[in-house]
């Protein structure tokens, strides 16, 4: 299952820019394409290439166990355990919480015990306020930065809570990592129109301190031409074009291990390449695989996020429900969902999420072999290490219970089992 809070991003990004140039300009879809691309490497590249199958040891398969022990979060009650509809969170090295609000424009604090703690930031423009903002992290000084799309800028603050300093920002960077020298990891994202068209573009790479490009990972770019009329057909076709462009599209993945090495994964492929920290490909995972198909409930899933993400006031319901009945979708779904790092090296790749039933884990070890494949109850509802990450040797997830969101913590062991064939 694709991951909610991406999707409903570019929704709201794509929706608030194409009405604004559709009431002011005409022109008739005409194409719309999507392009990626990696760029060239060396040839000194170290290949793990892995089969459809987990490397067994004398018939034993491996998994792992998970056992919630906290959860944070209230849906009615004291109003600092009370969250928007759409938070992150992370930890410190001493195991105390910080959960990105992004609806209250606030980040909450709490101990290890799940105690609230203190708040940092509000909603505004001054100096650590925020108009939006981004998961928590940390720097080599072990300071909390948050990035801050809408006032361009990344602000810095204490674990206590008291705000430091500022970078402004140019141009917008998404999920943005700082390494310990300083340099940043994100995606450089741009959109711009192009007569009665518009070009999204993202770029991700390795960008020095002036946010000069270093390393070049990947581009993602599409293009998609404006609606020429007012009349039902053509904008219910815009629309269903619009809305068929995320349904199951692979989204670009990428994290940073504690030695600043670079993950990154477009899967499109089943494949994660790994990059030093100056930005050179110096290994890439990859694993024979075969496609998941996207069922009727994947897609009765899709279109209830969708209409979540769906902010454009201006169509009426009838457009808006002739639109999502003619959403194009891929056979299959992406090649996986997403992948954290684990302290102990190796890599958790998220194969695939499905509400209110399972989530499909796959394993490699230290040296990128394939070791356990397992379904498990815990939800991954998320990106990279945002809304499920390993840290403190405990495994961290956002959990949506009766619509409302919680932060979980979950103790896990490295179970193994005899294969029943």
């Amino acid at each position: 299952m694709f991951e909610k809070k991406n999707m409903n991003n570019r929704l709201h990004f794509l929706f608030g820019f194409f009405i604004i140039i559709f009431l002011a300009t005409n022109s008739m879809p005409k194409k719309m394409f999507l392009k990626a691309k990696n760029p060239s490497q060396e040839s000194d590249v170290i290949v793990v290439s892995n089969p459809k199958t987990p490397f067994l040891k004398k018939g034993i398969k491996m998994k792992l166990v998970f056992e919630e022990d906290l959860s944070i979060g209230e849906a009615e009650g004291d109003e600092n355990y009370m969250f928007g509809g759409h938070i992150e969170f992370n930890t410190d090295r001493d195991g105390n919480f910080y959960v990105k609000d992004f609806d209250n424009k606030r980040i909450q604090k709490y101990d290890p015990e799940g105690r609230y703690l203190l708040t940092i930031g509000r909603e505004g423009q001054g100096p650590g306020e925020f108009q939006s903002l981004s998961v928590p992290r940390f720097d080599k000084g072990n300071n909390l930065y948050v990035t801050d799309g809408s006032n361009r800028r990344i602000s810095f603050f204490s674990r206590e809570g008291e705000y430091l300093r500022q970078i402004p920002l140019q141009e917008r960077y998404e999920n943005l990592h700082i390494n310990s020298k300083g340099f940043y990891v994100a995606n450089n994202w741009n959109q711009t129109q192009e007569g009665g068209a518009i070009r999204q573009t993202s770029l991700y790479g390795l960008f020095d301190d002036n946010f000069n490009q270093v390393a070049e990972l990947f581009k993602d770019e599409f293009k998609s031409s404006l609606p020429s009329g007012y009349d039902e057909s053509s904008i219910v076709n815009f629309l269903a074009n619009l809305i068929s462009m995320t349904a199951f599209k692979p989204q670009a993945r990428y994290t940073l291990s504690s030695d600043d090495y670079i993950y990154f994964g477009y899967p499109e492929k089943y494949e994660i390449n790994i990059y030093s920290p100056e930005g050179k490909m110096v290994k890439k995972i990859t694993r024979d695989f075969e496609p998941i198909p996207i069922k009727e409930k994947d897609k009765e899933n899709f279109v209830d996020i969708a209409i979540d993400g769906f902010s454009a006031q201006i169509f009426t319901g009838v457009i808006k429900k002739k639109a999502f009945q003619k959403i194009k979708y891929p056979k299959n779904k992406p090649a996986y969902h997403s992948f954290v790092l684990m302290e102990n090296g190796w890599l958790a790749v998220i194969v695939e999420s499905v509400k209110d039933e399972y989530t499909l884990f796959d394993i490699f070890d230290q040296e990128g072999k394939y070791i356990a494949n397992f379904k498990t109850s815990i939800p991954a509802e998320g990106i990279l290490s945002d809304f499920f990450f390993f840290k403190n040797d405990r495994a961290y997830a956002v959990v949506t219970e009766n619509d409302y969101k919680f932060v979980k913590r979950y103790k896990f062991k490295i179970q193994e089992y005899k294969n029943k064939k």
